[in-house]
């Protein structure tokens, strides 16, 4: 037989039951700033002259070609990199990066 675990309202009827209220609860301290991360996850599209955008295994011209994106072609940004000269990004379900002028 699986355990069972009280519902949202019980615990409420339970916390009363034994003389606790709203007024005499505390909430638990909020995390410092630091324990956060900042993540991009901002949404680009490929917009340029050249109509496409190659999205390569690594940050780097010579990397290895994974993908020629068309011109329209929305991509998911994760994170810039080499002094933001490349983006880290997802489309569809792949990984890879693309220079970032190739974006808008």
């Amino acid at each position: 037989m699986g355990m069972l675990f009280p519902t949202s309202g019980a615990l409420a009827v339970a916390f009363l039951a034994v003389g606790a209220t709203a007024a005499t609860m505390s909430t638990p301290p909020l995390p410092s700033a630091s324990a956060y991360e900042t993540v991009a996850y901002t949404e680009m599209t490929v917009s340029n002259s050249y109509g496409y955008a190659n999205l390569r295994q690594g940050p780097s011209a010579s990397s290895k070609l994974l993908d020629k994106l068309p011109q329209g072609t929305k991509v998911i940004v994760i994170k810039k990199v080499s002094g933001g000269l490349w983006v880290h990004v997802k489309v569809d379900l792949k990984e890879g990066y693309i220079q970032t002028k190739l974006l808008k």
